[in-house]
């Protein structure tokens, strides 16, 4: 059985995490909100903040991907699933892009099919 000064050390240190939970600028409240599950529909978002951090996590899964999908060692099956996964993400990104627009943000969509053509027009994608 725990001493009292024990118990109640812990009834304190459980007190001041709930306050910080509470709390949108402490540093606890940020970290939770950090490792917030990504919503199914972009639509459900209505920070543009929210938005933008979703999106980056999108592109670090695509990364992660494309770094995957370069193994020599990978069987075709395997190229094959982490490609579809790739595609989903892209498709998920441009949804998450659109929204980020309807949210006063920038126009990531736009800008990616500018930097396409412009790979184009210099021979670097075929």
């Amino acid at each position: 059985m725990a001493r009292p000064e024990e118990k109640a050390q812990a009834m304190l240190n459980k007190w001041v995490k709930m306050r910080d939970e509470d709390d949108p600028s402490s540093l606890v409240a940020r970290r939770a909100n950090q490792n917030q599950k990504r919503p199914h529909l972009a639509s459900l978002v209505e920070h543009l903040a929210d938005a933008e951090k979703f999106r980056m996590q999108i592109i670090r899964e695509i990364s992660e991907g494309v770094k995957k999908i370069q193994n020599p060692g990978l069987g075709e099956h395997a190229i094959r699933d982490l490609n579809d996964g790739i595609n989903k993400l892209i498709r998920e990104k441009w949804h998450w892009n659109r929204r980020i627009k309807e949210l006063g943000g920038k126009d990531y969509n736009r800008e990616e099919r500018k930097a396409m053509l412009l790979a184009e027009q210099e021979g670097g994608v075929d």
